[in-house]
């Protein structure tokens, strides 16, 4: 009861599966549990996970998701989540679970965005404007993207150093990977924090209870936050809602470019995305989600 049916077992069989947790790593999984203000604990949980040490968070407060243009000819950015520290240091968590063309340039205007939002507090000239930390949490390989992180890790950090001594002259703009989709290791082969966090954030979906091996008190706050049948009937309704429009939102995409670039194939990439911009537009997609998606801009987009 208030479970949802995500897929059915095999031919001759009735019975459904039926999950128990939401799938995290899904826009409308991510924003059901970390979006909910009363779930603050959990997002500060996965936070001083992923940051720093030096760079821990006590307490945070929900910012609007959403930046307006700067002018009449910018368009707004929206963000999956944004919060801000007690210290007003801003966080973004953003979720790509698709190719995207630039996908990093956008990281980058996004936070710069963000940040530039924190010079307009009416300080004069003195500049004093809290850092911004974008943190990327990726569940698909980006395709002719190069790997972020190191060889031995999942997570890479990207900020202005000095290019010979690698210091940093103060805290401004980071921007922060977290390659979900290269972490392999099993429930029993989790060692770090980070391990645990990884194993529950990929495989938390298909999961019908809290292992063993997780049994702490920060990841049986994450399993009752992520539980569906906990939810409020409004939560619970706009999730299902959402992941039944993410499901065919992801299907027409990942067909539209397939159609496209096969049929700009023979003619080179640049008309294989215009292509597949083309087929976008039959059926329907918003611009800026063809934008997002192929890297072209609105005047191109327009022309086809």
């Amino acid at each position: 009861m208030g479970n949802s049916v995500v897929e059915s077992r095999p031919a001759g069989s009735r019975q459904a599966v039926v999950q128990r947790y939401v799938d995290i790593l899904t826009d409308a999984g991510l924003k059901a549990v970390f979006g909910d203000q009363r779930n603050k604990d959990v997002l500060i949980d996965i936070l001083n996970v992923i940051l720093p040490p030096h760079r821990k968070v006590k307490d945070i407060t929900y910012e609007t998701t959403e930046i307006p243009g700067f002018t009449l000819f910018n368009k707004s950015v929206r963000f999956d989540l944004r919060c801000r520290g007690e210290d007003g240091r801003q966080f973004i968590v953003e979720l790509q679970c698709y190719h995207q063309a630039n996908f990093f340039r956008r990281c980058v205007l996004y936070a710069s965005k963000a940040y530039d939002m924190g010079s307009q507090r009416g300080d004069g000239q003195v500049y004093d404007i809290p850092p911004v930390y974008f943190i990327g949490l990726l569940d698909k390989d980006l395709q002719d993207m190069q790997r972020y992180s190191p060889e031995d890790g999942i997570i890479s950090e990207y900020t202005f150093r000095e290019k010979s001594t690698m210091k940093v002259p103060d805290e401004t703009i980071f921007t922060i990977f977290v390659e979900l989709n290269r972490f392999t290791k099993t429930k029993e082969e989790c060692e770090t924090m980070l391990d645990k966090w990884c194993f529950a954030l990929t495989h938390i979906g298909t999961l019908d209870r809290l292992p063993d091996e997780l049994r702490t008190e920060a990841f049986e706050r994450l399993f009752q936050a992520c539980e569906i049948a906990r939810f409020e009937p409004e939560v619970k309704l706009k999730y299902e809602k959402e992941m039944i429009t993410e499901r065919d939102y992801y299907n027409m995409l990942n067909t539209a470019k397939a159609d496209g670039l096969a049929e700009g194939e023979a003619k080179g990439r640049e008309e294989g995305l215009a292509m597949a911009a083309k087929e976008m537009k039959k059926l329907g997609l918003p611009t800026d989600i063809i934008i997002k998606s192929t890297g072209l801009s609105k005047a191109q987009i327009a022309e086809l």
